[in-house]
C-alpha cells in the first residue's frame, strides 16, 4: 500500500487522523527540523531480523528513547537481531530506508514481519510515514494496531 491507499483506509475505516507533507526525510534529526505538531508524538523505527533471517520485526518506539538491540531480543525471545538489508525493506514492505514504519507491514503478502510498538503510545498520538518519507501521519497507536490486526497482521505494544 501507498500513502495514499493508505490515507483512503483511514478514511474509509472513520480512523481520526491528521498529515503532513513534507521534503523527504530519513532520520529523526531531519523530522526535528520539521516543525510538526504534536509534541511527543514523534516515533523511530527499525526493520529488524533475527539471525537466520526467519523473523522479521518492525519496532516503533519514542524518537527520543535509547533502543537495545539485546534487550529487544530478550523480550521478543529471539535469536540475535539485527538491521534487515535494504532489499528486504522493498521486497518485504515495498519502502526504502528512512520511510519504515508499522504501515509497511501492509505490504508484507507472507505476513512474515511483526509490528511492534512501545506501550508509552497506548494513550496516545503516535507518528507513522504512511510508506513515504515525504509524509508524516499523526494518529492514535491503537489505531495503528487495530489495522494491522485486522489484515492479518502481528501487531502488539511492547515495554521497551
Amino acid at each position: 500500500m501507498n500513502k495514499t491507499e493508505i490515507t483512503a483506509l483511514l478514511d474509509e475505516r472513520g480512523v481520526a487522523y491528521e498529515i503532513y507533507e513534507h521534503e523527504p526525510i530519513h532520520t529523526v534529526a531531519e523530522s526535528e527540523k520539521l516543525g510538526l505538531p504534536h509534541q511527543g508524538a514523534g516515533t523511530k523505527n527499525f526493520f529488524l531480523r533475527d539471525k537466520k533471517k526467519k523473523n522479521y520485526f518492525i519496532i516503533t518506539t519514542k524518537e527520543d528513547k535509547p533502543v537495545d538491540l539485546k534487550q529487544v531480543r530478550e523480550i521478543l525471545g529471539t535469536t540475535a537481531l539485527s538491521f534487515a538489508s535494504e532489499e528486504d525493506l522493498d521486497r518485504m514492505l515495498g519502502v526504502i530506508s528512512g520511510a519504515v514504519g508499522p504501515f509497511g507491514a501492509l505490504n508484507d503478502e507472507e505476513k512474515k514481519v511483526k509490528t511492534y510498538i512501545d506501550r508509552e503510545f497506548s494513550e496516545g498520538l503516535m507518528d507513522a510515514h504512511p510508506n513515504d518519507n515525504a509524509a508524516t501521519v499523526f494518529l492514535h497507536a491503537e489505531d495503528v494496531l487495530d489495522l494491522l490486526r485486522d489484515f492479518g497482521c502481528t501487531a502488539e505494544y511492547i515495554d521497551l
